[in-house]
């Protein structure tokens, strides 16, 4: 299914690694809800640095050592919005250098950790929901990228729509994001997310049993293969024995 893109190698009957993003307002969190809904491990990165952020998180007392007490809020976690006033705009790039390299790597510990996991227990899909996907180069450890996409305008009105949001800053947002036509070129499917909703899950339960059919008749090919060379080895020591046995006998 993947095609010669910047993915992982993946060995036949792997674990598919299927990597979930998309711009804002594009519906990629309702998506991500509905692959829960149908067991889908899924991973949220987002989720992970919240996590990572809380109290007694393992990015806390580095964040404290870099940036001092003045970023930790009343219940010991970190205060996210004291953080970003440190790290954000051009004065702030080396700041933000430094947060990145205390964080990403834990991000990504925690991702590998999630699809050894899902290896391990013989998953055959798992999901990697990565917001900045693209934009922090992270295809490259998926076997399969989807991105969630609607047309512009429907984009728009539904950002627009959120509390305090202005154009503004949609504007800003959307600067900082690869644009929506580069993601889908990228992009092995497109979950096309401005139909009704019933359609646009259809999209998704079809494309979640295609993975599901992929991995399961590429297991069945490993056991008849496995199956295959075992009756071979089988065959060709009875075949040696019966030559041995004659032998003896002349």
């Amino acid at each position: 299914m993947a095609s010669e893109k910047a993915r992982r190698r993946r060995s036949l009957g792997d674990t598919l690694v299927v990597g979930l993003t998309g711009s804002i307002g594009m519906g990629k969190s309702t998506v991500s809800k509905w692959l829960q809904e149908m067991q889908i491990p899924l991973d949220d990165a987002d989720a992970t640095v919240h996590r990572l952020y809380a109290p007694g998180g393992e990015a806390v007392l580095p964040l404290k050592e870099a940036f001092g007490s003045q970023v930790l809020n009343e219940e010991g976690g970190i205060d996210r919005g004291a953080l970003s006033k440190l790290v954000v705009g051009e004065a702030n790039s080396e700041r933000l250098k430094q947060l990145e390299a205390i964080v990403h790597p834990l991000v990504e510990a925690s991702r590998d950790r999630f699809i050894h996991d899902a290896q391990r227990r013989g998953e055959l899909l798992c999901v990697l929901d990565i917001p900045l996907l693209f934009e922090k180069q992270l295809e490259k450890h998926c076997d399969l990228v989807v991105v969630v996409s609607a047309p512009a305008e429907q984009q728009r009105r539904r950002v627009l729509a959120r509390p305090e949001m202005t154009p503004e800053k949609f504007t800003a947002i959307l600067a900082k994001q690869v644009p929506d036509g580069v993601k889908r070129e990228k992009a092995d499917r497109v979950v096309d997310s401005g139909l009704s909703l019933e359609e646009t899950k259809g999209q998704v339960e079809s494309l979640v049993k295609e993975c599901r059919q992929q991995v399961e008749a590429e297991r069945a090919r490993e056991k008849t293969w496995h199956r295959l060379v075992l009756g071979c080895a089988i065959l060709s020591g009875a075949a040696l024995a019966f030559a041995v046995a004659r032998r003896s006998r002349q």
